[in-house]
Formats: structure tokens, C-alpha cells, sequence
């Protein structure tokens, strides 16, 4: 069975894009909207780092977020979903990369390393 998906791109300030996401969880049933809050308060912070982020609500009621780095589309989106209790969040990114050479293997190589030490990084002081 084909399922509708619903994208919205959230737009203004870090409050703006909260109000905005707001009105479209109301539209869930409670429990859907109690379990979404906290991915509504990582939307606002993304908004807030200067990404493009943009909700996708499915007809059965879950959400997600997609994330673009607007000056560097070409790097894909990041998908942000939440756990069935929101209390958790899973983040996606897939990037395809050509090593079918010594030069692609070791740009994968670094791409790979390039992503875990930031995140490695910005954990650091994080218990």
C-alpha cells in the first residue's frame, strides 16, 4: 500500500519554524504529538544553525525531518527520526562514493573519518 507523504518547508527564525511545526503535530492523533516534541525542539535548533530544514509527515501520523546544508546541497540530506516514545532520535545520511580507484577509496576513507571525529568532537563534555 502507497502511503501520502506530506512535505513542509519550515521557514523564519528558530520560533517561527517551532509555531509552524507545532500547527502541523496538532494535526495528529495526542500521542503522536506528545512523542514528536522533542523532535520539534531539534528542528528549531537546526533552523537555528542556518540549515534548511523541511517536516514529512506520513498518513500514519509519524514525522521526520530533512536537512540540507543550503550552501552545499550536493552533500545530501541528513534525516532526523524520532523513536516511537521521543525520547530518542535516529540520524541518517547516505552519500554514494566512487572507489573504483586508489583516490576514491581514500576520499570514502577521509569522508568517513571526517564525519565520526566531528561527532567524536562535539561529544566531547557530553556524559
Amino acid at each position: 500500500m502507497t502511503q501520502k507523504v506530506y512535505k513542509t518547508l519550515l521557514t523564519g527564525a528558530p520560533e517561527d519554524a517551532r509555531a509552524q511545526l507545532d500547527g502541523l503535530a496538532r494535526q495528529l492523533d495526542p500521542g503522536q504529538f506528545a512523542a514528536g516534541e522533542r523532535l520539534r525542539v531539534v528542528a528549531a535548533e537546526l533552523v537555528r544553525c542556518g540549515l534548511e530544514v523541511t517536516a514529512v509527515d506520513y498518513q500514519d501520523g509519524s514525522q521526520e525531518l530533512e536537512v540540507v546544508l543550503p550552501q552545499a546541497r550536493q552533500l545530501g540530506t541528513v534525516t532526523v527520526d524520532r523513536d516511537g516514545r521521543g525520547s530518542g532520535c535516529q540520524l541518517s545520511w547516505e552519500q554514494w562514493v566512487d572507489v573504483s580507484d586508489e583516490a576514491g577509496a581514500r576520499r570514502a576513507a577521509d569522508v568517513v573519518s571526517a564525519v565520526l571525529r566531528s561527532i567524536a568532537s562535539s561529544a566531547q563534555g557530553v556524559a
